[in-house]
């Protein structure tokens, strides 16, 4: 159910035409190389994977240097409308290909790279001369050409900035110095220090004492501190031009060839990722042989495309190769709805049930018994058709699960009756099915608690229970299901068969429980149990008798087979340790599993509730009021959709699957993965 059945192929081709080879395996796209095959690569394929390494690794450079998002934002996507345009590639060969991409990168890569030359160098001479004027803005104020200083025979001069108060300890330091002060800001003073030849050293090592640095003007400007300055913001306000200039450039760059670059980045990334699946190609000399796994029912399709070589097909052994054999999942559209939340758990594996067309009839029931309403079911509804009109890939499968849980929360609220928590009566003349809301003329609403079990919210809670039941009891069947098809009859009946048997006499015995009044004389009641119609004291004695034999086998089956040398691991006494803190954990696991289904309930009575508080606003009769219930009413939605979400998934994650499924199979990896920018013809 939801495997598709998969045959092994192998191709075996002269090495001169193995580059044939490999682009029909592009052509035939649904091919899973098969793995642990000899490493060695053909040369005319290795060549043509590392041109494709090359040019992926242009486009990518390109791409970053741009800027470009590899993929618009799902809010570009849904609130903008924002597309992925689609490039058209043909081809006869590889080379061809290739060759098309590169002459089309070719001149875009290196446009883009002059262009980011360009800005980077602009940006360092701003960084620069904003660096230096700086430096220069707070002796902007001193005129005096400082040339000469440097042609002094019989003095070493130096001209620094100090700070106040370290222009007494600087002349305390020097007695003897010619020092001349002047104040050019509030904190520091320029100051000019001249000493003899001969103490030139000492200069040197009070300015290292004081931490001051001589005032120098760079080379090829004014040695006028104040006319350096405005050169340097001269020179600073053409950087900033020339970064703007080149800046627009390549946001022209971007708008103009961002598309193509994108496209070309792509087409060289999945010719990289199919050439070097296709490059190892056996250990002969003069043949090329490939192998790999096809969906059963395109064999025929494979032989026509390959019919010019030596092709063989053969039924995979998967008892050898059962590590390797991929798992392709295949089902009819509807049922495959939920695929990508199975996937989250992981691809099953070969023996297991592919547990996805039953995961789409009832995760869509669960969110739409947790979030009834026709009012917030149909914008979600509504929304979700956006989402999906405007998006592509796995993000429109995500859009489908969420649509067809709107109209499941649209089914469910007419079930109810509720409308933005209002009586959906009131609106169409439909009386609900279970009214979970009391409504009286002039009284506040309440929750429909009643005497009877069979009705409100009393039902709404017994059924969150059977329902919970079931989907466990389906879960533990599936797990026999499974063991069975492994045939490991040890396993099947000492663990699997005792499990479920004793989850249903379980719940049976707990059925007989309640229904003599929560009283352990279930065999003395002859009243007949309110959910089954059978006497109290048939139904507990038939659970005892199923479930007293059931924990035995869990408890000893396995110690009793090991003892009679049916089983070679473990020891006897082992055995029943393990049987007995099994029986126990199977217990305290059911019960807890089995309660965690009323949250199907409580969801539904939080939802219920949140809206009861906002429309005390009553916007009916105060128009002052609309605003603000539109908006609270927007915010239960998405919070309330969010967490009707995650308690849906944790019911399928953590008490569903985990009964039967392991999800450790390989997924099925076609060799010419699927594109979103590009389409490629093969001629």
């Amino acid at each position: 159910m939801g495997v598709a059945r998969l045959v092994k192929v192998s191709v075996i081709a002269p090495r001169s035409e193995y580059v044939q080879v490999a682009k029909a395996l592009a052509q035939f796209e649904d091919f899973h190389p098969a793995e642990g095959a000899p490493q060695n690569f053909d040369p005319g394929v290795q060549e043509l994977t590392v041109k494709a390494v090359r040019l992926f690794a242009q486009a990518d450079q390109a791409a970053k240097d741009l800027g470009l998002q590899l993929m618009p934002g799902q809010i570009d996507i849904v609130f903008r409308g924002a597309k992925i345009p689609r490039s058209n590639y043909d081809a006869s060969s590889w080379e061809e290909l290739l060759g098309k991409v590169d002459s089309q990168l070719g001149p875009i890569a290196e446009e883009v790279k002059a262009e980011k030359a360009a800005l980077q160098k602009a940006q360092k001479e701003e960084a620069d001369s904003e660096a230096l004027m700086g430096a220069l803005k707070v002796v902007s104020g001193f005129s005096s050409d400082l040339t000469g200083l440097a042609g002094l025979t019989m003095f070493k001069a130096v001209v620094t900035l100090v700070e106040n108060e370290k222009v007494a300890e600087l002349r305390n330091s020097l007695p003897g110095a010619l020092l001349l002060t002047q104040a050019v800001a509030q904190e520091k003073t320029l100051v000019l220090a001249a000493v003899p030849k001969g103490d030139e050293a000492r200069l040197d090592k009070t300015l290292k004492l004081l931490e001051l640095k001589p005032l120098v003007i760079p080379p090829g400007f004014p040695q006028n501190p104040a006319e350096a300055f405005l050169k340097a913001t001269k020179d600073h306000e053409a950087a900033i031009a020339e970064s703007e200039r080149t800046a627009a450039l390549m946001a022209e760059s971007k708008r103009k060839h961002g598309s193509t670059l994108l496209a070309a980045r792509e087409l060289s990334e999945v010719a990289r990722k199919t050439l070097d699946e296709a490059r190892v190609s056996g250990g002969m000399h003069r043949l090329a042989t490939i192998s790999g796994y096809i969906p059963a029912k395109q064999e025929e399709q494979f032989k026509r495309l390959f019919g010019g070589w030596i092709v063989h097909i053969e039924e995979p052994d998967h008892e050898s190769e059962r590590d390797q054999v991929p798992i392709l999942m295949v089902n009819r559209p509807g049922l495959n709805l939920t695929q990508p939340i199975v996937l989250e758990q992981g691809t099953p594996a070969r023996h297991e049930v592919d547990p996805t067309p039953l995961v789409s009839f009832v995760f869509p029931v669960f969110f739409g018994m947790m979030f009834g309403d026709v009012g917030h079911g149909l914008i979600l509804t509504l929304f979700m058709l956006l989402v999906r009109q405007r998006s592509s890939g796995n993000m429109r499968k995500w859009a489908n699960i969420f649509l067809v849980a709107g109209i499941s929360s649209i089914v469910f609220g007419v079930v109810f009756g509720e409308f933005f928590e209002l009586s959906f009566q009131n609106f169409v003349p439909i009386p609900p099915l279970v009214e979970i809301i009391h409504r009286s003329a002039g009284s506040v609403d309440t929750f429909n608690f009643l005497p009877t079990p069979w009705a409100g919210v009393n039902l709404v809670l017994i059924v969150s229970f059977l329902i919970g039941i079931a989907h466990l009891t389906t879960a533990l069947a599936l797990d026999v299901y499974q063991a069975a098809k492994e045939h490991n009859p040890i396993e099947l009946w000492l663990e699997k068969v005792p499990v479920l048997t004793m989850y249903v006499s379980g719940v049976g015995y707990g059925l007989a429980f309640v229904g003599v009044g929560f009283s352990f004389n279930v065999l003395g009641s002859t009243r007949l149990n309110p959910l089954l119609q059978i006497p109290n004291n048939v139904l507990g004695a038939a659970s005892i008798a199923v479930l007293v034999p059931s924990m035995l086998v869990l408890l000893a089956g396995k110690s009793v087979a090991i003892a009679a040398g049916k089983l070679k691991e473990g020891s006897v006494l082992g055995a029943l340790s393990n049987g007995g803190l099994e029986v126990f954990e199977r217990i305290s696991q059911f019960m807890s599993n089995t309660i965690s289904y009323v949250r199907l309930a409580v969801m539904l009575l939080v939802h219920a509730a949140l809206l009861l508080i906002v429309n005390l606003l009553q916007p009916w009769a105060n128009p002052l009021m609309i605003l603000p219930w539109v908006i609270f009413n927007i915010m239960i939605l998405a919070f309330e959709a969010f967490i009707v979400y995650v308690q849906d998934l944790r019911l399928h994650l953590y008490e569903f699957f985990t009964k039967f499924y392991s999800g450790t199979g390989k997924p099925f990896r076609k060799i010419f993965p699927d594109r979103v920018r590009v389409s490629v013809e093969w001629h």
